[in-house]
């Protein structure tokens, strides 16, 4: 029963970060439009692309990548430890100490944009015009990642005291903050890419000063003070380093494809990214917002010392992840075209981007479920402190991501550096697996494994009946709204004949899905 209690809780805790990341997703669908219509896959594209890259990339090794891995669990330790006046003096000069080193690290990337833009996008420099602009977009986006950082130590800290709903509300603000600052602006702009680039920075301020009256709630008074003696501060920076590489290997990945794609013909850079925006959709929509709760929950029962709880609620993970990822990932391979198509073919993104576009949707797809299944294993090691493991495995990932990606990019050009990537994350959620129940012990892998395998079938006939019923529709030159409807018919459609499969194939796991959804919809939210 408490088990069954854990597993409700923890579908709850993974409502309330989805609920707000779907409305997120939505409003990010329509920046992402405006961007295509203003924007396309052309030079300006491309240099906006590349220059959000930059700053999002620091961001995500310095933020969700290395410093909430790292945070999360000491400060979910000393929760049990400590008395709330020792939790917030902790609180407070961890702040103001990533404060003053977020500050250095935008200046220095303010101050060495250049160099940067030169590694990230090395076949810019023969564009008259394009490294000029991507120079100096980056410089204005910079600040973007001091905010950014600090709103996601706000996010961890939250999430600790059970707050899931309101951290994840911020990308909605970001969001909001690009889209207003597009249609104010870009259309009366000389280069609407510097307006788009202006939205990034109003939007990350925007999503810390959001979370700043819930961190006053719960007790935090941001005192000024700086300590890095202070040995937790230190603890928590020893584990920061190795993360910083570790737990971003996929950020680390893409950036190189990026840095590939930008000798490829025109528009691939911005192609790997409008697909990959598809990718972060789907998986937002579940497996980020099951991470987001899974950091805390470990934490908790690493630091209980409940090791076999732990074990168990990562099996359950996994099983609902693979529910979930294999239907989403066979709809994108039997959609790919028509759901780039329907989203973003209008103004200067044209047939050609969509084309490019869906080549690499199609492969990413391939990957979802794997890529799904990392964020649910590395929060385990996460929570485990140990930051190390996820380092090793990285390295050999971007080592196979970058030969792959030179083997497949002659034959499939920009679609070759999505198949790589899909590739590598194949290989990192196995690795991963493996070195964990090195770690633990075994995890029951193959109760949920074959869970998983009798998901994919069921999700692999699904998408083959919805690429043969397509075509059949005849609606890809039709109106907007008509191309939508039969979109979200088809995307209905395989949905119902997917859990009519399942349900066949494997009626425990949907009966025990169902239950605890039931139960968990019967209580209150987190």
């Amino acid at each position: 029963m408490e088990s069954d209690d854990r597993k409700s809780r923890l579908i709850r805790s993974t409502a309330a970060v989805a609920a707000p990341t779907l409305a997120s997703r939505v409003l990010g669908y329509v920046r992402d439009l405006l961007q295509a219509y203003y924007l396309g896959t052309g030079h300006g594209a491309d240099a906006f692309t590349i220059a959000f890259t930059i700053p999002n990339l620091f961001r995500r090794l310095t933020g969700e990548g290395a410093m909430t891995p790292a945070f999360v669990p000491t400060f979910t330790e000393l929760k049990r430890n400590r008395d709330r006046s020792g939790l917030w003096a902790f609180g407070n000069v961890f702040f103001w100490d990533l404060a003053l080193v977020m500050a250095v690290t935008t200046g220095l990337g303010v101050l060495f944009a250049p160099g940067l833009v030169k590694v990230i996008a090395y076949g810019f420099g023969d564009v008259a015009g394009k490294w000029g602009l991507t120079i100096f977009m980056t410089r204005v986006m910079f600040p973007y990642l001091f905010f950014i950082t600090l709103a996601a130590l706000a996010t961890g800290i939250l999430n600790s005291f059970g707050r899931f709903f309101v951290p994840a509300s911020t990308p909605i603000l970001f969001n909001v903050a690009v889209i207003a600052a597009v249609t104010g602006w870009a259309g009366s702009a000389r280069e609407p890419a510097l307006v788009f680039a202006a939205g990034v920075v109003i939007g990350g301020i925007l999503q810390l000063a959001l979370q700043v009256p819930f961190l006053w709630k719960e007790g935090m008074r941001f005192t000024f003070g700086l300590s890095f003696r202070d040995p937790v501060v230190r603890r928590v920076g020893r584990l920061m380093i190795p993360g910083v590489f570790g737990a971003s290997v996929y950020q680390v990945n893409f950036a190189l494809s990026r840095m590939i794609a930008s000798g490829l013909e025109k528009g691939s850079t911005s192609a790997l990214y409008y697909a990959s925006r598809i990718e972060e959709l789907t998986l937002g929509l579940f497996s980020i917002a099951l991470a987001a709760a899974l950091l805390p929950a470990f934490s908790e029962q690493v630091a209980a010392r409940d090791i076999g709880e732990m074990k168990k609620t990562l099996g359950f993970s996994l099983k609902l992840t693979a529910i979930v990822s294999f239907p989403a990932a066979a709809g994108l391979v039997a959609l790919n075209v028509p759901i780039m198509r329907t989203l973003f073919e209008r103004g200067m993104f044209d047939r050609g981007s969509t084309a490019l576009s869906a080549s690499c949707l199609l492969f990413f797809a391939f990957g979802l479920p794997f890529v799904s299944g990392v964020k649910v294993v590395a929060p385990a090691f996460f929570s485990l402190k140990d930051t190390r493991t996820p380092v090793a495995i990285g390295i050999i990932v971007m080592l196979v991501n970058a030969a792959a990606s030179l083997l497949l990019m002659g034959s499939l050009r920009v679609g070759g550096l999505a198949l790589s990537l899909s590739l590598s994350q194949i290989l990192n959620f196995i690795l991963l697996l493996v070195w964990l129940e090195r770690r633990v012990g075994p995890t029951d892998k193959g109760r949920w494994a074959v869970s998983a395998a009798k998901s994919a079938a069921a999700a692999a006939v699904m998408g083959t009946i919805l690429r043969l019923a397509w075509p059949v529709l005849a609606v890809d030159r039709a109106a907007f709204v008509v191309r939508a409807a039969a979109l979200a018919g088809a995307i209905v459609s395989g949905m119902v004949i997917y859990l009519g499969l399942l349900r066949l194939v494997s009626p425990a796991d949907v009966k025990s899905v169902f239950g605890l959804l039931k139960k968990a919809a019967g209580k209150e939210k987190p």
